[in-house]
């Protein structure tokens, strides 16, 4: 029975990780944090960013994920005393953060903790930015989300609601300029196998796929200055040479109102609106699908509220801030 259970676990948890083993986001130009570490930091500012989304709605055990997220720069200082002691003061290059996020996926749960640092540096009037992350995610299935066929067997009572610690790393590079970012990087670096009860399911070849983003965007200014027209891509693909993009359009107003458009290569459009108010961006997302899941459901929904602080002036070296 234990063996039997183990397999049909094994079924279970590839069906949850290889067809979306990490969490998808719309409004990546908002998250982009949460897709690349080398972010952290990246404007100087301190940002705190919570989003919530849920796929499918109005169907069960769909895909729905919440993450809060804060990143900094330490800034440049000519010297730091401490215990009566001259310190070398920073040079304004470091970026840290912190994430968290909890995914359910059908029965499957994971809850992702992870801790970030980047280092910066400015060449004439770029800066080119490296991070590193380090996490663990904690997977486990849900009982109340699976049904057996035989629910009362103390072998499943046993099994079901283990979880297992999963340790693993991701990298990033980016390259910016006040209007231009193209960054890549991979998460899952390690690709680590999961084990569950003591039971090493190595041999099985379940493991976290190593994944990679590719991600930009472009601001431009249209002739009146009130408007910015912002392209934007990202193309996700891992191990198993799977891939998919978005491609999407943006057009802001003074900067603090905005509306846009993508389109997902599985074949869905995605609306985009969101609005600045006070340093607080609020971005709203809805996605509808051309297949049988998006007709028997009310869409895909995402929000993001993201809240910076910090002087605005002292974003970027091209202004002598840092």
């Amino acid at each position: 029975m234990r063996k039997l259970l183990t397999i049909s676990f094994i079924i279970l948890i590839n069906t949850g990780i290889y067809s979306q083993q990490d969490p998808v986001y719309s409004q990546y130009i908002l998250n982009e944090f949460l897709i690349n570490p080398s972010v952290a930091g990246i404007d100087g500012m301190t940002t705190i960013n919570i989003s919530g989304r849920k796929q499918w709605l109005g169907l069960r055990y769909t895909p729905e994920t919440y993450s809060a997220s804060v990143s900094t720069r330490i800034l440049k200082s000519p010297f730091n005393i401490s215990k009566s002691r001259y310190r070398k003061g920073s040079k304004g290059r470091v970026g840290l953060g912190a994430a968290f996020f909890n995914d359910k996926n059908g029965a499957i749960n994971r809850t992702n903790f992870q801790f970030t640092y980047a280092y910066h540096i400015f060449i004439q009037n770029y800066q080119l930015s490296f991070g590193l992350k380090a996490y663990a995610t904690q997977l486990r299935i849900d009982k109340e989300r699976i049904e057996f066929r035989d629910p009362d067997s103390p072998e499943i009572e046993s099994f079901l609601g283990k979880s297992t610690f999963i340790p693993d790393a991701g990298a990033g590079i980016n390259f910016s300029t006040p209007n231009t970012h193209l960054g890549i990087s991979v998460i899952n670096l390690f690709q680590s196998f999961v084990k569950i009860d003591n039971v090493d399911l190595e041999s099985n070849e379940l493991k976290h796929l190593r994944h990679y983003n590719l991600h930009g965007f472009y601001r431009k200014q249209l002739a009146n200055n009130n408007w910015t027209f912002e392209p934007s891509v990202i193309i996700r693909g891992n191990e198993d040479l799977r891939f998919s993009a978005d491609l999407s359009t943006r057009f802001i107003y003074r900067g603090e109102y905005w509306a846009g458009l993508s389109v997902r290569t599985s074949g869905e459009l995605v609306l985009i609106l969101g609005v600045e108010v006070n340093r607080c961006f609020i971005g709203y997302s809805f996605d509808y699908g051309f297949n049988q899941l998006s007709y028997r459901s009310y869409g895909s929904h995402e929000v993001v509220i993201a809240l910076k602080f910090g002087e605005s002036l002292r974003r970027y070296r091209w202004l002598e801030r840092y």
